[in-house]
Order: C-alpha cells, then structure tokens, then sequence
C-alpha cells in the first residue's frame, strides 16, 4: 500500500507538468509527510478544464459500513478497482491525478529488531510524479480521493509488494476523461506504462509520527541501515 508520501513541487512545477488550467486550491507549504484523511492535491477534469483542487485522502462514500471507512480506502488495488463496489464508479467516471515527489514504506529489519524501518522511494529522472486515482463526491458535497496501486517492480519489491501507480504524461488526457467510461480498458492501457527510474534509501523513524514535517524527513538515516533486510 501506499500510506505515506510527499508532495514538494512548487505550484508553478505541478501546473506546468500536469496541464493544470484552473487552480481552485493547493497547498500552502511543501509536505514532506502526508498521512491519511489530510487534504492533498488533486488534479481532475471538470467540464473540459483541468483542474487542481484538495481532497481528503480516504474515499468518503455515500454508502458504507464500519470497516470501510476514509482511513482504510486510502488505497484501490488497480488489479479489482473496475470491480469492487467502492471504487468501480469512481473508476468510471471520476479518475484523477495526484501529484507527488515520492513515497515511504516501511521494513523490519535486524538492526531495529523487530520495529519498523522506514524508507523513502523518489525518482531523480521525475521529480514529480503523477499517481493514477479516483475521487468522491458524497451527497454533502465532500470531495476525496485514493491513490491507486500495483505490484511492486523490482526496486521497491524489496522493501514493500505494493506501489503507487505512476501514470506517464502520454496518458494524462485519456486518464482525467470522464467521457471516457470503459475504465477496464483504461486501467489495462495506462498499467503496461513501464514506471520511471525508481531510488530509495533509509530516512529517520521521525516520519513515523504524522505530525511530523520538513525537508530533513527524507534525507538518508544516519547511520544508513547496512544489515540485510528480514521480510514479514
């Protein structure tokens, strides 16, 4: 799953990269640890115009139930999200993008003996990256969004089985199309996009608290972890 990232392009970057036309919200500081159920950018087409607005993060559904709440759909596995009750609609007719500079997961390993390091996945050759998603409306007018997910390729795999879903700009258009409704082709064309060029190394378990924020976040853990990785 994807339950952390950050967002550190400027506004001029995410409008540029992403073809933004009208920007409605968006944040007024780098985030350098976003969790579930804050507001995040959200990039939507509204009426032909693209947008950029903030969502929460965590679909917030006219239906639901008590295991389904905005804490636990802040992720769709792109492998169902044209089937499953949550998110087929949203799939249909309400795909967006989400801008990005990179992600963290977390590992157990030797050295912290049994608790949970993290680490922090960016890409040098795309500094913003545009996570595949969708978004709610609920009948209150309450607008949120999930980030979509697949399987890991080989960098992050070993860390996580999970990734985001980081869309190529040669789909953008057909992606934010909400005239554009047979969502099972769409998911299939945008998933054989090969990802960008992916790093990561260890950054301090401060990130751990989502209270936490600033640059220092993301720089490599001192000391870097060296022993070999235990998977769960």
């Amino acid at each position: 799953m994807c339950g952390r990232y950050t967002a550190v392009a400027d506004l001029r970057e995410v409008v540029t990269t992403l073809g933004v036309e009208q920007v409605l919200a968006a944040a007024e500081a780098p985030q350098y640890n976003i969790a579930p159920t804050q507001p995040i950018s959200v990039v939507r087409q509204f009426e032909s115009v693209r947008q950029l607005d903030l969502f929460s993060w965590g679909l917030k559904l006219n239906w639901t139930n008590s295991s389904l709440t905005p804490s636990t759909l802040i992720n769709a596995r792109v492998e169902s999200v044209t089937q499953k009750p949550s998110f087929r609609e949203a799939a249909k007719f309400r795909r967006c993008l989400i801008p990005a500079s990179g992600w963290y997961e977390w590992q157990s390993t030797v050295l912290t003996a049994g608790k949970k390091q993290p680490y922090y996945f960016y890409s040098n050759e795309s500094p913003l990256l545009a996570f595949a998603g969708i978004y709610e409306i609920t009948d209150s007018g309450e607008f949120s969004a999930a980030i979509i997910t697949q399987d890991a390729n080989e960098i992050v795999g070993s860390i996580h089985d999970r990734m985001p879903l980081i869309l190529h700009s040669q789909y953008f258009a057909d992606w934010l199309d909400p005239s554009l409704t047979d969502s099972s082709e769409i998911v299939a064309t945008v998933r054989t996009a090969t990802p960008p060029s992916l790093q990561c190394h260890a950054v301090t378990t401060e990130v751990n608290s989502a209270r936490a924020q600033g640059a220092h976040l993301i720089s490599p853990a001192d000391p870097e972890p060296t022993q070999p990785a235990l998977f769960d």
